[in-house]
């Protein structure tokens, strides 16, 4: 039989006590007593949470915060670590499915039953479908940050390049020494169907702008 995954029996617990860390600062250790202290989570049901948070990667080895704790602690960052983490910590559920966090529990125990090799009445199975479900509330599982976009462009770049090609070193300029410049030119269109509004403006873009 497989190692179970990171599961809590009191797995209703898991919002308030993320909701805890991310109020409270960071300790030196997470010990029972800044989780009955400082987080006031006073409940014998908690302490099964210090376990968990180590296996998710939240703590180290001697109960010590890592980067990983701190990043959720910012608003930006927070979904996309706990999924980053979720993905680690229960990477045998993704690669059989990828979108996990989308499975009904009666879907996701099946699913946990097959990878583990548990019995049909394997009573952790539960607990183990129901954390993985809490904590997947707290992620953020679609989107990212932003692509780079490539050097040289931007959100008028192909206006820019449709000029930039009129003229045979397409943009570039060579200085005495062999130096060249390189530059892009962005349009502004005005909102028009006139044509020889277009015509005029490229005109004096030609003779003006692109002359050699």
């Amino acid at each position: 039989m497989a190692e179970y995954p990171p599961y809590v029996n009191a797995y209703n617990g898991i919002p308030r006590l993320f909701e805890k860390i991310n109020a409270a600062a960071v300790p030196p250790k997470f010990t029972v007593d800044f989780l009955n202290t400082v987080l006031d989570l006073k409940s014998s049901s908690f302490r099964a949470m210090i376990p968990l948070l180590k296996r998710l990667g939240f703590l180290d080895a001697a109960n010590a915060p890592t980067q990983a704790y701190k990043d959720f602690r910012e608003p930006s960052s927070s979904g996309g670590v706990m999924a980053g983490r979720l993905r680690e910590a229960y990477s045998m559920l993704f690669k059989a499915n990828e979108y996990a966090w989308k499975l009904a529990k009666p879907e996701l125990m099946s699913k946990l039953r097959s990878l583990t090799g548990a019995a049909e009445d394997d009573a952790n199975i539960p607990y183990i479908a129901g954390t993985f479900l809490e904590l997947a509330k707290l992620a953020k599982w679609e989107g990212g940050p932003p692509r780079p976009k490539p050097a040289g462009t931007d959100s008028q770049g192909a206006a820019g390049a449709g000029v930039g090609n009129e003229r045979e070193n397409g943009g570039r300029e060579e200085l005495e020494g062999g130096l060249r410049l390189g530059y892009t030119i962005n349009l502004n269109l005005p909102a028009t169907t006139e044509i020889e509004v277009f015509n005029a403006i490229f005109k004096s873009l030609r003779e003006n702008l692109l002359r050699k």
